[in-house]
Order: C-alpha cells, then sequence, then structure tokens
C-alpha cells in the first residue's frame, strides 16, 4: 500500500475546472458520466463528515456550490448555509450554448438557469416549504 500521487488520480479529473467535484485543494472527480476511459467512471455522490469546526462547509460544500453543475441535497443543521449561498443558487449559473460560452438574451444579458430551492424546516415548521411526500404517492402500498 501507498499514498496516491497525481498521476493515479490524473485520468479521474475533467481538463475543464468546472466540471468537477471539488475534493482537496489539489483533487476533483469529473462529473462526466462517461469519460473516454470507461474504467475511471466514478459514482458522484459524496459523504462529508467531520468534527465541529473542521471546515466541512467553507472548505468543500460552499466551493462546490458555487460549482453549481449538479443537483444538491443539503443538510443544514444551523441554518447558515441557505442564508449564504441561497441568492447565488437562485440566480443559478449561467446557460451554456453547445459552443460552452455563456448564451445572452436578445438584449445581450447573460441567461441564467436558477436552482430551485426547496427548505424542509424540521424545527420551526412555520420556515418549511411544507413538502408533503404523501402528496406524490401514486398507489397505495400493500
Amino acid at each position: 500500500a501507498r499514498w496516491g500521487t497525481h498521476e493515479d488520480i490524473a485520468p479521474y479529473i475533467d481538463p475543464v475546472f468546472q466540471n468537477n467535484v471539488i475534493l482537496t485543494k489539489t483533487e476533483s472527480l469529473t462529473m462526466n458520466s462517461r469519460p473516454k476511459d470507461p474504467k475511471t467512471a466514478r459514482n458522484k455522490n459524496v459523504l462529508v463528515i467531520g468534527g465541529s469546526g473542521s471546515g466541512k462547509t467553507r472548505f468543500w460544500l460552499k466551493p462546490n456550490l458555487m460549482q453549481m453543475h449538479s443537483s444538491y441535497v443539503v443538510t443544514d443543521p444551523k441554518g447558515t448555509i441557505l442564508v449564504e449561498c441561497g441568492k447565488m443558487l437562485q440566480r443559478g449559473a449561467p446557460k451554456l450554448g453547445k459552443d460552452g460560452k455563456p448564451m445572452k438574451d436578445k438584449h445581450g444579458k447573460v441567461i441564467y438557469e436558477p436552482y430551485r430551492i426547496k427548505v424542509l424546516n424540521t424545527i420551526n415548521f412555520k420556515k418549511s416549504m411544507h413538502y408533503n411526500p404523501f402528496a406524490y404517492a401514486r398507489h397505495e402500498v400493500a
């Protein structure tokens, strides 16, 4: 056994920085579900575990939210992430054309694809979106 090197992870990194999940300062994982070499295809789910004050939000979550390349489910027990990142996600990422450049409307303004943010607050239901999972049930389970 040995520590991995940059050469070991290089096949798993997309050359375009924005197309990666940031894992560390120097390592990332491509979001491309069909990389050139099928052997480098990986699951894109990530679980971040760390003690209080270890930097889970500041050094992992926020940089990846800023990438805005995925759907996200975020547990926010303090309620700070929504306050700090909500407006950015509501505006969304620029909509990209086939050439990879941001699309513009007829007035020359960049078109954005906003995120739909849903909040389930189990402490204060008045601040929650009142999500009812039973409204989506179509068949009775036997």
